[in-house]
């Protein structure tokens, strides 16, 4: 089965693009996904990130750095479920604010290998590249996200399971903020490099977010509109985020 480490969807709704105020933050990206009659399978997959906005800047970027440990549950109708960690990611990088309401970011990292029941192809490096553009005046967020994954060989114990595929990933968010409220559509997808744009999973759907004070929780979800066998035919998501700005100067 087809499946980028970067899990399709995980990074709508965030207008990764603007330089985010200098501060710690907090966010937890938690999903349920459901592949379908052809794998009849459930999944819970949850994200959760801290995330450093530094006050230093480098060629008019401001430089930022995120990690991540995710958590997995798979179950299968009529097998043992299974759950645990899968590969812990490090990426830096720098957001540049563009003028006018725009933003651009760049960023580079990875994923380390992780040996657990949860990863087995996945215990691995695979390098990440991750860029985004965004426009956020006027209350809007208009984000595209790009993802970049290259997948190297498997370590330890697992050396015999099929590797996880090279893969770009797209997240695109399309938001207005009323008052307190976000509403918008989403659409997001992922492309196997491994097998060509045969091997494919596009989904669109829609956002909800509310504000309380400083935290932000959003909720989104989204069905496949497109989708290759080695993806389940297709798939319905459901994500929720919260938002929680852990430290900021003068705080």
């Amino acid at each position: 089965m087809a499946g980028p480490v970067t899990e399709a969807g995980e990074l709508v709704g965030l207008a990764m693009g603007a330089p985010l105020p200098e501060g710690v933050y907090f966010v937890d990206t938690g999903s349920m996904v459901s592949l379908g009659h052809n794998y009849n399978t459930t999944l819970f997959v949850n994200i959760p990130v801290v995330a450093y906005s530094t006050p230093w800047k480098l060629f008019g970027g401001r430089v930022e750095g995120y990690i991540a440990v995710p958590e997995l549950y798979e179950g299968v109708k009529g097998s043992a479920s299974t759950a645990g960690l899968y590969n812990p990611a490090l990426l830096v990088g720098e957001a540049w604010d563009l003028g006018n309401g725009w933003g651009f970011s760049d960023f580079v990292g990875g994923y380390a290998p992780m040996n657990s029941p949860i990863t087995r192809g996945q215990n691995e490096w695979v390098f990440n590249n991750r860029a985004a553009l965004s426009y956020t005046a006027n209350g809007y967020d208009l984000t595209a996200h790009i993802t970049y994954g290259v997948t190297g060989s498997s370590e330890g114990a697992d050396q015999g399971e099929s590797p996880s595929p090279d893969y770009i990933n797209y997240d695109i968010t399309a938001t207005k903020t009323f008052g307190k409220w976000e509403l918008g559509p989403i659409a997001f997808g992922t492309n196997d490099l491994s097998r060509g744009s045969s091997s494919h999973l596009f989904e669109m759907g829609g956002l909800v977010g509310y504000a309380f004070g400083p935290l932000s929780l959003q909720v989104y979800g989204a069905h496949s509109v497109s989708a290759s066998s080695d993806y389940g035919d297709g798939d319905s998501r459901v994500f929720l985020r919260i938002v929680v700005p852990l430290w900021n100067p003068g705080s």
